[in-house]
């Protein structure tokens, strides 16, 4: 069985005030990003979610349109600004991810254009498919009603800060079946109470925690290498999945 169309939906904050690149940078890494979908997957559905606190520039929008099949902006969302006013990187990144990405996925289930797609894969913007990534690995019949993230990690945090979250799994790529898209909806909106909650009683946990705690068990596959790399935007470090 093949794909009729996976769709990807790149998350992407251009214009932030955050991080080690300047907007340039990070614009040409969000075209890098979209260009090694287009090669892995010439065939997929690209979708932009751009949620930075400043707005796209008519430039980069212009620019943007040309290689997508959409942009969703979110920089102008009264609660994406509020969120965007702290000076937490981590809290800033994570809350605005799991609000925009939620509201994303709730759009899409309504929208017809979306019937032929069978595998929605998020990808986050400034990485890039490497390689490893095998799209042929997502057609096999044991993987088509399965979500697909990499290796499960270790929190980094003490279990009383991230309320006995003590394991993590990697949001840079990961994929579900488009069946899942409503379920993975009402998922995000969990993420996004439980991060407050923590966040309000003086605790922390992110969104790679929260999808460890909140993906059911049961249609996880985890996958060692996913097959995607990109620079941290805190300090530029490079990594892989």
């Amino acid at each position: 069985m093949l794909f009729r169309s996976p769709g990807f939906l790149i998350t992407s904050a251009i214009n932030t005030k955050f991080g080690v690149f300047d907007s340039t940078q990070r614009f040409n890494q969000t075209l890098n990003t979209i260009e090694s979908v287009r090669t892995k997957c010439p065939h997929a559905k690209v979708v932009l979610i751009e949620m930075a606190g400043l707005p796209l520039t008519d430039d980069q929008q212009n620019i943007l349109m040309n290689v997508t099949d959409k942009i969703i902006s979110f920089t102008n969302d009264p609660t994406v600004k509020e969120i965007y006013k702290s000076t937490n990187w981590d809290v800033v990144k994570s809350a605005t991810e799991m609000l925009c990405f939620g509201h994303v996925l709730n759009m899409i289930a309504e929208q017809p254009s979306y019937a032929k797609v069978d595998r929605i894969f998020k990808l986050s913007g400034r990485y890039a498919l490497n390689d490893e990534f095998d799209f042929s690995y997502y057609e096999h019949p044991s993987i088509l009603d399965k979500i697909v993230i990499g290796n499960h990690r270790k929190s980094q945090f003490d279990s009383k800060i991230t309320g006995n979250c003590m394991l993590q799994y990697m949001s840079r790529c990961w994929s579900f079946p488009s069946a899942y898209i409503s379920q993975m909806a009402t998922t995000y909106e969990q993420m996004l109470l439980f991060m407050l909650d923590r966040v309000k009683n003086g605790g922390y946990v992110d969104i790679e925690h929260c999808l460890y705690k909140f993906l059911p068990p049961s249609l996880v596959v985890e996958k060692s290498i996913i097959g995607v790399q990109g620079v941290l935007g805190p300090n530029g470090a490079l990594v892989k999945d």
